[in-house]
């Protein structure tokens, strides 16, 4: 960088990513990995969340349908939209090269005022975004870097999953797979993602244990899958501040990830570009920060209602016999029921909903 700039987004992943195209060359992302390095993610979101970033040719697999078992029952939910599985990497690299924005490698550990602390130095800028995933490193370490009054813990503490996955050199059936299997996941669900040569198969605990290596195994031998490299995380899935001592907060940095399903990239997506977008027309003298960050906090606030669904499925998915969880995805699978429902799950986070709405324009770079 041979300037300071108006932005630093810290956490070059979905919500950074997205943040940063909204913003361009007025921003910088701060990552301790390159670009494109640090895979957590399982991959899978609708086509164009991806086309959206400009990284459609990242695309490995379209799936039409989502593949629910159960001891004893599948069911089949055709999707609504097509979704996909893509390189993570690929992915990345082609929504930041696009993007106009600069990176510094570096690690966030709070900020004063609107400068962010960083490893690499203090970096002045006028506005801050946290996209660094559920540790905040940015927003959540503000009171013991800056000596005033400590911020809010970090909003997902306590609303967080984890998961662990592996990427094995084997083929699937088509259609993203979702495993109601006590015997491998006895507090949350088990998946398998094919992803064109490759699947991704992944245990998550909706308590948030993070020793599921032995769960990982016994379900990847179960499905008679090659072992391979693994890769995991906490997912942020309570929805907290969206401004935190006046930085800007997105993906699972606010705890935006969806509960139940465990679905966080069209969520980072689309609210890293609300994000950015607000913050360029605050930069433009549009907005006030203030009005700014009220705008933000509305658009969070939009979603909160229609998580609720999604937290009572997962206390369903707690509290009953797997078995009668298949009853229920058979119910729900009626064409009735099933467009009700995913009308619901798509709502959240929509795509027309985070559209800037003085144009109606899509992200851009």
């Amino acid at each position: 960088m041979n300037r300071d700039p108006d932005v630093v987004i810290a956490g070059a992943s979905f919500a950074g990513l997205a943040a940063a195209r909204a913003l361009g060359s007025r921003a910088v992302l701060v990552d301790p990995d390159a670009v494109g390095d640090g895979q957590t993610s399982a991959c899978g979101a609708p086509v164009r969340v991806i086309e959206a970033l400009a990284a459609a040719a990242s695309i490995q697999e379209i799936h039409h349908d989502l593949v629910i078992h159960t001891p004893g029952r599948e069911v089949r939910w055709r999707l609504p939209e097509p979704f996909c599985t893509f390189d993570y990497r690929a992915c990345c690299r082609a929504a930041f090269e696009t993007s106009g924005a600069g990176f510094i490698r570096a690690a966030a550990h709070g900020h004063r005022g609107a400068v962010a602390l960083t490893s690499a130095g203090e970096i002045p800028a006028g506005a801050l975004v946290d996209a660094t995933g559920w540790r905040t490193a940015l927003a959540g370490s503000a009171g013991s870097a800056s000596g005033t009054a400590a911020s809010p813990a970090a909003p997902t503490r306590g609303g967080r999953y984890f998961g662990l996955e592996a990427e094995v050199a084997a083929p699937f059936e088509t259609g993203l797979h979702f495993y109601f299997w006590p015997e491998f996941a006895p507090d949350g669900y088990a998946w398998a993602f094919p992803a064109g040569r490759v699947a991704r198969v992944g245990v998550l605990s909706y308590r948030g244990r993070s020793g599921l290596g032995p769960h990982l195994d016994a379900f990847r031998r179960r499905l008679a899958l090659p072992p391979g490299p693994r890769h995991g995380g906490f997912l942020g899935t309570r929805l907290g501040p969206p401004v935190i001592d006046g930085v800007f907060v997105a993906g699972d940095a606010a705890g935006q990830c969806l509960p139940f399903t465990g679905e966080g990239i069209r969520s980072a997506v689309w609210a890293g570009h609300v994000c950015g977008g607000l913050v360029r027309r605050q930069l433009d003298g549009e907005l006030s920060a203030t009005a700014a960050a009220v705008q933000y906090a509305a658009y969070v606030e939009r979603q909160r209602r229609r998580y609720r669904v999604l937290e009572w499925s997962t206390l369903a998915a707690l509290r009953l016999p797997a078995r009668m969880l298949g009853v229920l995805a058979a119910v729900v699978s009626r064409p009735g029921p099933l467009g009700a429902f995913m009308r619901h799950y798509l709502a959240m986070f929509a795509a027309e909903d985070s559209t800037d709405r003085r144009d109606r324009s899509p992200i851009n770079a």
